[in-house]
């Protein structure tokens, strides 16, 4: 006879609550694995009259040919990752009736340009689809239906969303996190509740966007947000002492850790600091992240991106996704205190998770 056991309920310290109240009611292709499926759910469930918002693409499964998309009804196809996306010509021209940012949209067409300013874009999917309270109390229930009960949003994308959580009293559950531009466009008193802001350095692995000093197999090296200097600056304008920073590649790992290693030796005073994902950190600059006194929030549900992945990062990536245990018995970062798990929403629960984390694909 099994014996069961009772977890309590648990804290996703990196979830998109905002993101996944938004995104609701949108075709979701993160299940499908067949082209064809995939463009018939987007022809028999997207609407002619309006902007659509497709999430979970995952283009390790298959890509999409502009005829293909251009066939579709006005379409943005968002990367499972959340980094990159494909749009049509429809999509295009209601987008500027809607939103009269013809330039934008332009640069929309351009990866690099969609990586460096990630959050604008997010924030104006969001924005296409809408949140409303029916969508922010389905997705906490959701989310308590999965264990968890506390959730750091990485990504509020306005005082209305703060708001509607406060007005459903659900503010208690989460600690929002907020880009630059959103920080500053908060008010003075909305800043206050505000966890801390949030920053990108490099992209994902899903548009070979993360940032990495060796090369994926079609030997581009991703995409890196900052420079030394430029992200010093950033640091040093922020109002805010708890900073959390989006870092996948070692490059971009690399690139914050040293700069917060030449502040501390400059004498300027950090901010509170935690890099989210981390996962191709080494031990060298984990050894000097941990001596700054850097937070590390990780997602071990991510360590299937080694199987995911396998057909653009070499097999030193391969194995080297997700080194919890150099971490934990090397250098000594302790579960819980500076090394947070989180899910992203890829998915939210913690089978996933325990299951990437008991049974990995690479010791």
């Amino acid at each position: 006879m099994k014996k069961e056991e009772t977890i309590p309920l648990l804290y996703d310290h990196h979830s998109h609550v905002s993101g996944r109240a938004a995104y609701l009611d949108c075709v979701d292709l993160s299940e499908v694995e067949e082209k064809e499926k995939a463009l018939s759910l987007m022809r028999e469930n997207c609407s002619k009259e309006k902007l659509n918002v497709v999430k979970g693409w995952n283009d390790s499964y298959y890509s999409f040919d502009i005829e293909e998309v251009e066939k579709m009804p006005p379409v943005f196809i968002w990367n499972v990752s959340g980094h990159g996306l494909t749009f049509n010509e429809k999509a295009e021209k209601r987008f500027k009736e809607k939103f009269e940012k013809p330039r934008m949209v332009k640069k929309m067409k351009d990866p690099e340009w969609v990586e460096k300013n990630l959050m604008k874009v997010s924030k104006i999917m969001m924005k296409i689809e809408g949140i409303t309270g029916k969508k922010i109390q389905n997705t906490y229930d959701f989310l308590l239906e999965r264990g968890i009960y506390r959730t750091d949003d990485m990504l509020l994308p306005s005082e209305e969303t703060l708001e509607i959580v406060k007005d459903l009293e659900y503010q208690e559950r989460t600690k929002f996190w907020a880009d630059v531009e959103t920080f500053y466009e908060l008010s003075e008193e909305t800043r206050k509740e505000i966890e801390g802001v949030k920053l990108f350095a490099d992209g994902a692995l899903g548009p070979k966007t993360a940032a990495m000093n060796g090369r994926y197999l079609d030997g581009n090296d991703g995409v890196l947000i900052y420079e030394r200097d430029e992200l010093k600056d950033t640091f040093e304008i922020i109002e805010k002492d708890k900073v959390s920073i989006h870092a996948i590649g070692d490059r971009a790992i690399d690139m914050v850790v040293g700069t917060l290693a030449e502040m501390e030796k400059e004498g300027l005073e950090l901010p509170e600091t935690r890099i989210e994902h981390a996962q191709f950190i080494s031990e060298e600059t984990a050894k000097e992240a941990k001596s700054l006194d850097i937070k590390l929030s990780m997602q071990p549900n991510f360590s299937i991106d080694s199987v995911n992945y396998s057909d653009r990062l070499s097999k030193k990536y391969l194995e080297s996704n997700n080194p919890f245990r150099m971490l934990i018995d090397k250098v000594g970062f302790v579960p819980g205190k500076d090394l947070l798990f989180g899910s992203d929403g890829l998915p939210y629960g913690v089978k996933e998770a325990l299951e990437n984390s008991l049974f990995p694909n690479y010791e």
